[in-house]
C-alpha cells in the first residue's frame, strides 16, 4: 500500500472535500497532479471547472486531474495522444512522442511517470522523441 506525505495527504483531501471525489493519487510539483476514477470526471469538471478553479484559488498552484485507466497503456492515451509509441520489456517503459505532443505534455512528464510507476508498478520509465 502507498503511503503519502503530508503534504499529498493535505491536498488529496482537499481535492475531497471540494469535488467530493476521493483521487487513487496525488503528486505535488509546480503544478498538483490527481488521478481519479473515469466516471468521477464528470463530478470534477462539472460546471465548466469551477471545483477545480476554486482549488486552483485556495491553493495557489495550477490543478491538473488525469483520469484513471485499467492499463499503462490506456492511461498513457488517455493522458498523452492515441499516436504515442509504447515499447514494454523487462518492466521498463519507452514512450515514443512526437513533437506536437512532447510541447503539450513537456511539464507533465515527471509526474506522468511517477503515477506510471505508482499506480502500474513500472520500474523505469523512459521518454524519446
Amino acid at each position: 500500500m502507498r503511503t503519502y506525505d503530508k503534504v499529498s495527504l493535505h491536498y488529496m483531501s482537499l481535492f475531497e472535500l471540494v469535488t467530493g471525489v476521493i483521487p487513487f493519487d496525488c503528486v505535488v510539483r509546480d503544478q498538483i497532479y490527481f488521478v481519479v476514477s473515469k466516471k468521477d470526471m464528470k463530478n470534477v469538471l462539472a460546471k465548466k471547472g469551477e471545483k477545480i478553479r476554486i482549488l486552483n484559488n485556495y491553493i495557489g498552484k495550477k490543478i491538473v486531474v488525469f483520469p484513471y485507466s485499467e492499463t499503462k497503456e490506456e492511461f498513457i492515451k488517455d493522458i498523452i495522444s492515441d499516436k504515442v509509441k509504447i515499447k514494454n520489456s523487462d518492466n521498463i517503459l519507452k514512450l515514443f512522442l512526437n513533437r506536437q505532443d512532447t510541447k503539450k505534455v513537456k511539464k507533465d512528464l515527471e509526474a506522468i511517470k511517477t503515477f506510471l510507476e505508482r499506480i502500474y508498478n513500472v520500474e523505469k520509465v523512459l521518454f524519446r522523441w
